[in-house]
C-alpha cells in the first residue's frame, strides 16, 4: 500500500498531514501568479480547480505543469458537489478521460457522484498512468453518522481509490467529533483517508490528521476553495506545532 500512496516522491502514509494549497484564478495570470505564491508557503500539494478557470484548461495544463515544482492534483468540481462545472456524469468522465490523456501531473479528484461505474473506469485508467486518484464525496448540508461515514469511505476505496475524501458540514461540535471518529476508524480498515469537517466549527479537524488518519489537508493560499479552510501557513505553524508536542509526550513515555 505504501508504494500505491505516493506521488513524485510525497508519502501520505507517514507523518504529519501534508497542506495541499488550491489554486482558483480564473485566467492565466492570476493562476501563474497563485501558482508562484503557492509554492512560496509551506506547502506539499497543489490543487488546481479547473472548474475555476474561464480559459482553455486543456492548452493551459503544459505550461502550469512545467512551472510547478510540487505534485500537481487536478480537480474538475462540479456544482453538485460544490464547484463551478456544469457537466452531467457522463460529460464529467469524458473531461476526466480526455485529462488523463493529456498527462503532466500527478494526482487526480475523481468524484464519487458521478456513479461507481464511472468512477471505478476513471480510477483505472488513472492507475495506468501512474496517477494516484482521490476520490471524492462533499456533503454541504449535515454530518452523517459515524457508519455510514466509514462505508462511504470504504465504498471509495472498493473503487479503487488512492486516497478516499469525504467532506462534511457540522451543525454542533458533536459533528465535528463525529467525523473525527469516522476518520478513525476507517483508517483502521482502509489506511490513509482524507477527511475534513467544513465551516469555521469545523476547522479543529483540518489540523488532527496526524491524530485521525487524515493525511492531506487543504490550505489556502490567495484564496480559499472551501468553507473553513485556514491560511497554509498558518496551518504549517499549528501542524508543525502538534507534531512536535506528540513527539514530546512519546519521549516522556
Amino acid at each position: 500500500m505504501k508504494e500505491e500512496l505516493c506521488a513524485a516522491g510525497l508519502d501520505f502514509t507517514q507523518g504529519p498531514p501534508k497542506i495541499c494549497v488550491p489554486l482558483t484564478a480564473p485566467d492565466l495570470p492570476g493562476l501563474l501568479a497563485g501558482l508562484d505564491q503557492a509554492q512560496a508557503l509551506p506547502a506539499h500539494v497543489l490543487e488546481w480547480r479547473m472548474d475555476c478557470f474561464a480559459g482553455d484548461a486543456a492548452a493551459v495544463l503544459p505550461r502550469l505543469a512545467q512551472r510547478a515544482r510540487l505534485p500537481l492534483l487536478c480537480t474538475l468540481r462540479t456544482q453538485g458537489e460544490g464547484g463551478r462545472a456544469r457537466l452531467d456524469p457522463a460529460e464529467y468522465e469524458s473531461a476526466l478521460e480526455r485529462l488523463l490523456d493529456q498527462g503532466g501531473f500527478q494526482l487526480i479528484d475523481v468524484e464519487l457522484a458521478c456513479g461507481g461505474e464511472r468512477a471505478a473506469r476513471l480510477v483505472k485508467k488513472a492507475r495506468e498512468r501512474g496517477v494516484l486518484t482521490v476520490v471524492s464525496k462533499h456533503d454541504f448540508e449535515r454530518t452523517p453518522p459515524v457508519p455510514q461515514m466509514v462505508d462511504a469511505l470504504a465504498a471509495m476505496k472498493a473503487l479503487g481509490a488512492g486516497l478516499p475524501k469525504l467532506a462534511v458540514m457540522p451543525q454542533g461540535p458533536l459533528d465535528v467529533l463525529a467525523l473525527m471518529e469516522a476518520s478513525v476508524r476507517a483508517r483502521e480498515r482502509l489506511g490513509p483517508v482524507i477527511t475534513m469537517s467544513m465551516g469555521t466549527l469545523g476547522a479543529v479537524s483540518r489540523l488532527a490528521g496526524e491524530l485521525t488518519g487524515s493525511c492531506l489537508t487543504f490550505g489556502a493560499g490567495a484564496n480559499a476553495s472551501a468553507p473553513g479552510q485556514l491560511p497554509a501557513a498558518k496551518l504549517w505553524e499549528a501542524l508543525t506545532l502538534l507534531h512536535q508536542e506528540k513527539g514530546e509526550v512519546r519521549r516522556e513515555e
